[in-house]
């Protein structure tokens, strides 16, 4: 089924809203989950952590366990456990088959041992991992650690149960030459899986066998040395290198702290399970907690074993197509009885054994799920479980979307025990039909990880090949024109907004400060339109009115650097989005009314923390009352600094979604998502413009701009101005430092050791010294005027000079008192958005520029700008989750509620660029390959000199740059 935004009204300014979800019902007779409001987002949360959508959390985060409280007493409790596990399994199922490898314990169900509590669960476990049957070409799963310490428990539980009325025949059995001799013997025997051990075994002639010649006779002498004994030292060596001596996969060796790797590692099992096995006879077989023990220390072993063949079978990325194929977690489905039942000792043993090797390797592979009755389970102080969620699945949900709990990291780790209340059961079945649970997204590969690692080895020798041309024939500059961009005819036709009160150039002033607070008048008279509304409405008439808050800078009384900051064109976009959402409500009752709530966070976002800190104080306050009072989000966050950072991160702590526009630091992603950028992040903003420099012709091959003929070199050298005291700063000239492949001089501007003066000069040294010489400014805006007036009095003066900067270089290249359209200086900077005019710009885009320009004007300085368009777009994406949350929760519309539908798979046609966010999108990220371009300021306006991304949802995102077509970089 497939879930979208209503239509908010027949008029053709406003489309529906292009918004895409995906769901699919279930057929009739499969379980369904318990119908509790967390059931959505805890389902959504459980195919996260089973299949995360970033290759790193399998191999690196370990996902808290979650024992969910299902209640009931007696044969109820167990149907309700049973089915709760059931349901959670058809996740892990598609067509009648695994499509993840799971085990599923249902402990109530027989048992391994002749008393109860005695059924070793990690063997369960490993033995229905060992049966799962990949899909049509991945690979198989191999257990190769885990097959051999099951036989060796196994057999010390059979030689433990034996009579021995005289003694001796444990150690008899159980030492470590019969272990290994019993061992060895058993692989030779095994014709379908001995292999070697048992190929070889066969070339040794029988017992009894006719030795009639010469030959026969001398076969005979050495067959048993040379076919038994020596291939089983060599075997016995291999796996004492595997499990002990190997610094890459050695578990044992840690497990057990052996500081001096010698000896066999069956010697050493043996021992350790000689002593368990002498402990379980010598105990009396009633006596159920004195054999606890020895069956714990068996139970850590399997476990130990098994985790170190997860580890084996990773994931990876770029480690071969078996690997790649690994895109999920392997998961424990437990049921779980009462504490005070004999099969309860079963889950208690295995919980401690899993809590022994929690943060191991491989443990990261594993993800433990149980459903029962989970009190007296773990809480035992020894055991060290920090234990969260336990009001609902809502909370549980939430903790497992911060992949595997990071705050755990450094102490006791997370044990999840959600309850699901009793009214969502009916005895011992689902009341209302329950929730239909959908399988986790699969992958069939179009071909064998054979096939596809022959095509890896040839792409890599064709890759080869055109790198060992372009090191032979790249040493030349090359003759080509310069990547000078075009010229976009803008031909704008203003409009206005319906349901909008104030004229053409209504927001513009003679003064920047004054036009900042005509906007700030505009955003108070739609908060009074909508509070009125709500005011007037009847009991029986359904208005939902919430709040959002917008955190940003105040305009400069300065009226020099009041277009630094950008505050006044990003004010002018929510105003914008906030008129269209509330025009749409207004015809729609189902829609959810917006009041914007602008908050100061001070000069440079100075106060932006202590601001956050009331503003989350305040949403905690109003959480209940579920009117125009209840903050649902917050917007804004135009910059990266350290106090935005702080700001984010306060807002995450509580739990209050946020969308950031013009913010790009890597570093202000937080670690439960709750900040979501919607510009690409430094990163990828980095990647570009190195790959710019390093493949584009924007040197001109003179000095001289009197001798400029147009044809242009690329980058050997650059030098990188960043501010290392600028998180945004920083962390842009580094990544530029990363990725760009000639050589790079870092200089530290703004600085106090160094002035403007000292900044231009040991720039122009760099160019004298290599003439192919691009200056990256990383730096913030204000100082970028300082040096270019310094770089006129260097020995450089007036001579060509290539900078490439971020979109800070925006503000300064709009600034119409700032003439940087100089024919000694070919500036480029990055911006969000397609110059107004452009063919690739979407109808969203262009309707957002008309509205704009009869507002603000059409010569207005912010008018190609990103800022305008972004925070349009983040004041959009908030009401269009809250109007997703009232339509799943009819009129519960809370913050949590916007977060959850924010971790949907998202699309929208953005005045900014396509907007696609993926499903399961609980990460702190921006929209997937969000348009990105690199333009030349020029006197005749920006021109596009590489597009990148994806501006429309209706094309392709473009995914080449350049005369040659170079590739863009991706998310």
């Amino acid at each position: 089924m497939h879930e979208g935004v209503k239509a908010a009204s027949p008029s053709a300014w406003f489309p529906a809203t292009v918004c895409h979800r995906i769901f699919t019902a279930q057929g009739d007779g499969v379980p369904n989950f318990p119908s509790d409001p967390g059931a959505t987002d805890f389902v959504r949360g459980f195919k996260a952590v089973v299949r995360p959508s970033g290759w790193a959390s399998l191999n690196k985060h370990t996902p808290p366990p979650v024992l969910i409280n299902t209640g009931g007493e007696g044969q109820h409790a167990t149907d309700r456990a049973t089915l709760t596990v059931e349901a959670l399994e058809q996740a892990l199922r598609l067509n009648d088959d695994r499509a993840v490898a799971y085990a599923k314990l249902l402990v109530t169900q027989g048992g391994q041992g002749g008393h109860p509590g005695e059924k070793l669960l990690t063997l369960q476990v490993g033995q229905q991992l060992r049966e799962w049957r990949p899909p049509t070409r991945a690979g198989k799963l191999r257990l190769r650690d885990f097959d051999l310490v099951e036989r060796m428990v196994e057999r010390a539980r059979a030689v433990a149960a034996q009579p021995d009325p005289e003694g001796g025949a444990l150690h008899q059995e159980l030492n470590g030459r019969a272990m290994r001799d019993w061992l060895y013997a058993q692989r030779t025997e095994d014709s379908e899986h001995g292999g070697m051990p048992h190929a070889l075994a066969q070339l040794a002639p029988a017992p009894g066998q006719n030795t009639g010649t010469l030959m026969t006779a001398l076969l005979t002498v050495l067959a048993k040395p040379l076919f038994i004994k020596l291939p089983r030292m060599l075997w016995d060596w291999r796996w004492t290198w595997r499990c002990v001596r190997s610094g890459k996969y050695g578990w044992a060796r840690k497990w057990l702290n052996i500081t001096k790797p010698y000896g066999s590692f069956i010697d050493r099992m043996s021992e350790l399970l000689e002593a368990q096995a002498t402990a379980l006879r010598s105990s009396d077989a009633s006596d159920a907690a004195a054999r606890q023990n020895p069956l714990f220390e068996l139970e850590k072993f399997l476990m130990r074993a098994l985790l170190a063949d997860l580890h084996r079978a990773r994931a990876g990325r770029f480690l071969g197509p078996w690997k790649r194929r690994r895109r999920t977690r392997r998961v424990v489905l437990l049921e779980l009885p009462p504490a005070d039942s004999g099969q309860a000792r079963d889950v208690e043993r295995f919980l401690q054994a899993y809590r022994s090797a929690y943060r191991e390797r491989g443990s990261s592979s594993l993800f433990v799920v149980g459903a029962g009755l989970p009190q007296g389970y773990a809480d035992r102080p020894e055991q060290g479980w920090d234990r969260q969620a336990e009001d609902g699945l809502a909370v549980a949900a939430q903790h497992l979307r911060q992949d595997a709990g990071a705050p755990g990291d450094a102490g006791d780790p997370w044990l999840l025990v959600p309850t699901i209340p009793e009214k969502y059961f009916a005895g011992g079945g689902i009341a209302g039909g329950g929730l239909p649970v959908v399988p986790v997204r699969s992958h069939v590969h179009p071909w064998g990880p054979g096939g596809e690692g022959g095509v890896e080895l040839v792409a890599v020798a064709v890759t080869l090949a055109l790198v060992a041309q372009w090191l032979v024939g790249g040493g030349e500059g090359r003759n080509v024109d310069c990547l000078d961009g075009a010229t976009v005819a803008a031909n704008v036709t203003p409009e206005t907004l319906p349901g909008v009160d104030l004229p053409q150039n209504g927001l513009r002033r003679q003064k920047p400060e004054d036009e900042y607070v005509a906007v700030r008048r505009a955003i108070d008279k739609l908060n009074e339109k909508a509070l009125a509304a709500e005011a007037a409405a009847k009991t029986d008439e359904k208005i939902i009115v919430r709040r959002v808050v917008h955190l940003g800078p105040p305009i400069s009384s300065d009226d020099s650097k009041a277009g630094f900051n950008g505050a006044l064109a990003e004010l002018r976009g929510v105003w914008m989005a906030q008129a269209r959402v509330n025009h749409e409500a207004e015809q729609d009752t189902d829609r959810v009314r917006l009041v914007v709530d602008v908050r100061d966070a001070g000069k440079d976002f100075e106060n932006a923390a202590k601001v956050a800190e009331k503003v989350a104080d305040e949403a905690e306050k109003s959480k209940s009352h579920q009117d125009s009072r209840t903050i649902i989000g917050v917007v804004g966050f135009a910059e990266s600094r350290q106090q935005t950072l702080r700001a984010a991160q306060e807002f995450d702590r509580h739990r209050i979604p946020v969308v950031g526009t013009t913010a790009t630091a890597v570093a202000m992603h937080t670690d439960g998502g709750y900040y979501r950028p919607l510009a690409p992040n430094n990163d990828r903003e980095a990647k570009t413009e190195a790959a710019f420099a390093d493949s584009g012709s924007v040197i001109e091959k003179t000095d001289d701009p009197a001798e400029n003929s147009g044809k242009c070199d690329t980058a050997l050298q650059a030098v990188v101005v960043k501010d290392p005291d600028d998180l945004y700063s920083d962390e842009l000239g580094d990544k530029f430092i990363e990725h760009f492949e000639g050589r790079t001089h870092t200089l530290k501007f703004p600085s106090t050791t160094i002035s403007a003066g000292e900044a231009a000069d040991q720039i122009c040294r760099r160019k004298k010294d290599e003439r192919r010489t691009v200056v990256y400014w990383a730096s913030r805006v204000e100082r970028f005027r300082a040096f270019l007036n310094s770089y006129s009095n260097t020995n450089c003066a007036y001579q060509n000079l290539t900078v490439i900067g971020g979109n800070e270089l925006t503000n300064a290249a709009m600034r119409a008192e700032d003439d940087y359209a100089q024919n000694w200086l070919r500036l480029y900077h990055t911006v969000h958005v397609l110059p107004v005019g452009h063919r690739e710009r979407n109808g969203e885009a262009e309707r957002f520029t008309k509205t704009y320009a009869y507002y603000a004007g059409k010569e207005d300085l912010w008018l190609n700008d990103g800022r305008a368009p972004l925070a349009f777009d983040a004041l959009r994406l908030i009401g269009l989750a809250a109007d997703e949350a009232n339509d799943s929760n009819t009129g519960e519309v809370s913050a949590s509620a916007v977060k959850s539908e924010l971790d949907d798979e998202i699309e929208l046609e953005g005045a900014s660029g396509a907007i696609r966010y993926p499903e399961d999108n609980i990460y702190s990220k921006p929209p997937l390959d969000k348009g990105l371009v690199i333009v030349r300021h020029t006197e005749d306006g920006p021109r596009p000199a590489l597009i990148c991304g994806s501006f429309s949802l209706n094309r392709e995102p473009i995914k080449g740059w350049g005369p040659n077509n170079s590739d863009c970089p991706t998310d």
